[in-house]
């Protein structure tokens, strides 16, 4: 199996262990361990399939459409006629329900380039331990194999720096490259330090106030330093966030 094979049978794997063990994709995931460009891309695209499908389940189905498509399933049909009616209902009904999807799709792309959408997007990533290309407790290799893959360098909080390191890795975010470093918290759980360039946020200023963001169990704290753009991430309330933020 070669890199191009192995990525179309991995865009059919579904986030979680429900596909891991189905003999094509398990041969598809045996090619990451040696590819580590190929262990990127499906890294981020179980990211963004699980951004989705967070989305898609915050969409409200229409109200009664279970009971009337239960009901059009269940009414004895003693005509052409009438079994056209019913299959017409039934297709009305569907794209009732795909105009809502494509609806919320409109509505909700400016969110998607928001702060906000930044913030889900990254922590969808990080709610499962999220897989490091490099694992190294020291940050000056750390910062040398950032330079080696020519991605943005952050300057870490001081408060952060007293954690230890656990590693890093680069991801992708609109086109712009996003590092990753991972520390590990006092008292277990791990808190990301996300570093991209502030062009890839446009809202976020410099010197402005962090925005704060829940998701999940999650909070993220994201502000801006001259050209580029921060958040961390932690599991937590804002107060777990605000002690390793830089000083104001």
């Amino acid at each position: 199996m070669n890199e191009q094979e192995a990525r179309l049978i991995l865009q059919a794997c579904r986030p979680g262990e429900m596909d891991r063990n189905d003999p094509e994709i398990a041969g598809a995931l045996r090619q990451l361990a040696g590819t580590p460009e190929l262990a990127r891309w499906f890294a981020e695209e179980q990211a963004f399939d699980r951004a989705i499908s967070a989305h898609l389940a915050a969409i409200p189905a229409p109200f009664g459409l279970k009971t009337r498509l239960l009901a059009q399933a269940a009414t004895p049909s003693t005509s052409t006629g009438s079994r056209w009616l019913i299959g017409l209902a039934g297709v009305a009904a569907l794209l009732f329900l795909f105009a809502q999807v494509a609806a919320f799709w409109r509505t909700s792309a400016p969110v998607a380039d928001s702060l906000a959408g930044y913030s889900s997007e990254m922590v969808s990533f990080i709610k499962l331990d999220p897989p490091l290309e490099l694992m190294n407790p020291d940050l000056g290799a750390i910062g040398a194999w950032l330079t080696q893959k020519e991605a943005l360098r952050p300057e870490v909080p001081p408060h952060l720096t007293t954690l230890p390191a656990v590693g890093c890795r680069v991801l992708s975010y609109r086109g712009h490259k996003v590092t990753l470093i991972c520390f590990r918290r006092e008292g277990g759980g791990l808190a990301h330090l996300f570093v991209v360039d502030r062009t890839a946020l446009p809202r976020l200023k410099p010197g402005g106030a962090p925005f704060f963001q829940r998701n999940d169990g999650w909070t993220t704290a994201t502000w801006a330093d001259n050209d580029r753009a921060y958040m961390l991430a932690v599991q937590g309330d804002e107060a777990a966030a605000q002690r390793y933020l830089p000083d104001a």
